[in-house]
């Protein structure tokens, strides 16, 4: 049976043109369809008249950094690609603007495109929705997910969490035990109410991201067994 499946179209942001050509010859070479652009403005310009299904995004450009980009772009609310964030500096502070911003995966350089092409080619992996309002934790838990591949879509609104939920059948949705009873039990009943399988992970500020995401782990190879 052929593939009629529609390319994966992934857009290529670095101010060097050499990693610009490096990235877009091997994500070429590997079946995708990649373009490419050499700043921020560009690339908000290419995304506002595209809509790619991932953007490898710089975070240091000499017009904007990646964050401006994603700002830019959430308010234009043409945020619809996956956006990977990379960079060659630990910078704290960005990180976590990106993080809260809803970027799919966060990468360092010196990059490794075995790496990216794994991310990419996972994108229908295990899917989880991260509804917590403390940042270290909501941000720690999200990069270490991301890391493994998994799929994560983060919210600090209780409503849109709610309604996230009643539109996609999450893997898992992680929440906070210090929120108010009457938000957790609504979590819950929406989830019955929409007979999804989507598994209830709780946490609180005493658990470090790496524990909550151990236990994600476990909760996953538990279910290859019984499914086994």
């Amino acid at each position: 049976m052929n593939d009629t499946r529609k390319p994966t179209t992934i857009l290529v942001v670095d101010d060097h043109p050499a990693i610009r050509t490096t990235m877009t010859d091997v994500l070429e070479a590997e079946g995708f369809k990649p373009d490419h652009a050499e700043n921020g403005s560009e690339a908000i310009e290419k995304c506002l008249a595209n809509e790619y299904d991932f953007v490898l995004l710089d975070m240091q450009m000499p017009d904007m950094n990646g964050v401006e980009v994603l700002r830019q772009l959430k308010a234009k609310k043409r945020y619809h690609s996956k956006f990977i964030v990379i960079t060659a500096f630990s910078i704290q502070e960005l990180e976590d603007q990106a993080c809260e911003l809803g970027i799919y995966a966060f990468l360092r350089k010196p990059i490794k495109v075995e790496k990216i092409i794994e991310i990419i080619r996972d994108n229908r992996g295990i899917s989880i929705l991260l509804h917590l309002d403390d940042k270290y934790l909501r941000c720690g838990i999200t990069h270490l997910l991301e890391e493994s591949g998994f799929i994560v879509t983060t919210t600090m609104n209780h409503d849109d969490a709610l309604n996230q939920l009643r539109q996609i059948n999450y893997n898992f949705v992680i929440y906070d035990t210090d929120s108010p009873g009457i938000e957790q039990d609504a979590i819950q009943r929406t989830i019955k109410s929409m007979d999804s399988d989507t598994t209830c992970v709780e946490t609180n500020e005493d658990e470090p991201p790496k524990q909550v995401s151990m236990r994600i782990k476990q909760l996953i190879e538990q279910s290859k067994k019984v499914a086994a």
